[in-house]
């Protein structure tokens, strides 16, 4: 089951939707890219606004990693897939109830980056910058954005992979499963907005040991042209 696709003409993503034979409850999945076209994020933010509840990833603010990607392509000048931001999906305007596995919004510091998020900045910019002036203006053509629900993404130091994937994984697993047992006779949609790679161990949790089954004919969006 596909979750991302690139073809010469782009990256896209898509909304999946998981139904239960038993269950009125249906999981909205919404395998995100940090860095994208306006508009893709726009319509992340209006599908988000039809559910009931959203399970997002890490904060309500501004994505880090993709700040770094786009602060990166800047100073090396790649003008590939045109105009393009990073994600900053404002929850709190949407009106609908959120959940924060990785830690719950801290009161007064709304949409404002914590800590973390500037270390990331810090230590990924350098990087990101050499890596793209080295390798040329066609960074983001060849970079292996595909992810499948059988795909098993790996980051590299192993302690980036326990702390950014597993950990995180594991978190947010747990909460879609308290939710299912808690909220499945509720005619609801759960919309789950996480980073792509997080996505196929969420695929494999709904459609396996929770019985959940994809809809016929999910949406794609465009996230970057090229």
């Amino acid at each position: 089951m596909q979750l991302t696709e690139v073809s010469v003409f782009g990256l896209r993503s898509v909304v999946l939707v998981l139904r239960h034979r038993e269950s009125p409850l249906r999981f909205v999945l919404l395998p995100t890219v940090h860095l994208g076209r306006p508009d893709y994020y726009q319509q992340l933010a209006r599908r988000l606004a039809t559910c009931d509840l959203i399970v997002a990833e890490m904060y309500d603010g501004p994505s880090s990693t993709g700040l770094a990607y786009l602060t990166a392509l800047r100073l090396t000048r790649q003008h590939r897939g045109g105009p393009l931001v990073h994600q900053n999906i404002d929850y709190r305007a949407l009106g609908v109830p959120t959940v924060w596995p990785d830690g719950e919004v801290i009161p007064g510091r709304h949409r404002r980056m914590p800590l973390w998020g500037w270390l990331d900045l810090i230590t990924m910019v350098p990087y990101l910058t050499v890596t793209m002036a080295i390798g040329g203006r066609d960074f983001l053509l060849r970079r292996n954005f595909e992810i499948s629900d059988d795909s098993e993404p790996r980051l590299r130091p192993a302690i980036l992979h326990r702390m950014l994937l597993e950990e995180r994984d594991h978190l947010l697993l747990a909460t879609l499963t308290g939710i299912h047992h808690e909220r499945r006779h509720e005619h609801i949609d759960v919309a789950v907005i996480y980073g792509a790679a997080h996505l196929p161990a969420v695929v494999r949790l709904l459609a396996g040991r929770l019985g959940y089954r994809p809809q016929r004919g999910g949406e794609w969006l465009v996230v970057i042209d090229f």
